[in-house]
């Protein structure tokens, strides 16, 4: 590799370690919501994403240097790296397409809420079915965000075990209402609809509504 070659290599990965520190920045302590998927392990996912880039310049600087290395040795050494270097890249590729297939899959299968709040943000409400790992039951939560932009903030969840039917966000039962930096969202509002009952404990004397409050900040 020639000097000139050499500084280009070097001004390159330092261009895509800025890249890298303001990405993470920008994502900490968030998700992302972009065209109906919520992203998590955004950071991680933007790393590997970034990583990519630099493998890929790495084995084009490798197989361009091939032509001016004379000893058969060095060559061999060279080519195994690059062989190498090509396994580690694609399996970091599908690593990223699994990660961010992940989230799509699980997206498609939720139950997704948006509601504008004003201050240029919304409040998401995000319904997923969630599985015990002992007995491989199931059951019904609700994850609430603050989203601005693309930028998603979880600020709290609601766990639906208080019923025998479960949806609440799928049958639009539920009620939100902001006041400063606070939002208020009643769960199941006025009275039980589509055939939903409470659970015993609840039976004689139901409550008309669960209210929640989230704090914005």
């Amino acid at each position: 590799m020639d000097k000139k070659s050499g500084w280009k290599t070097v001004v390159a990965v330092v261009a895509i370690i800025a890249v890298m520190v303001v990405i993470f920045l920008y994502l900490k302590d968030c998700e992302l919501y972009i065209g109906g998927v919520i992203l998590q392990n955004v950071r991680a996912g933007a790393g590997l994403i970034i990583e990519i880039p630099m493998l890929i310049l790495a084995l084009i600087l490798n197989v361009n240097s091939l032509k001016k290395i004379s000893d058969e040795n060095q060559l061999k050494k060279t080519k195994r790296y690059i062989v190498g270097l090509s396994i580690v890249t694609l399996l970091i590729l599908g690593f990223t397409c699994w990660v961010i297939s992940e989230d799509v899959e699980r997206s498609a299968k939720s139950a997704i809420a948006e509601e504008d709040i004003g201050g240029g943000q919304e409040l998401l409400l995000v319904e997923n079915e969630e599985k015990f790992s002992s007995d491989g039951e199931s059951f019904y939560e609700i994850s609430i965000y603050c989203r601005e932009g693309l930028r998603l903030k979880k600020i709290g969840r609601q766990t639906e075990h208080y019923y025998l039917h479960d949806n609440m966000i799928r049958n639009g039962q539920y009620k939100v209402e902001r006041e400063g930096d606070t939002v208020t969202v009643y769960y199941d509002y006025g009275e039980l609809i589509n055939g939903l009952t409470w659970k015993d404990e609840y039976k004689d004397s139901p409550p008309e509504y669960i209210e929640k409050k989230y704090s914005l900040k």
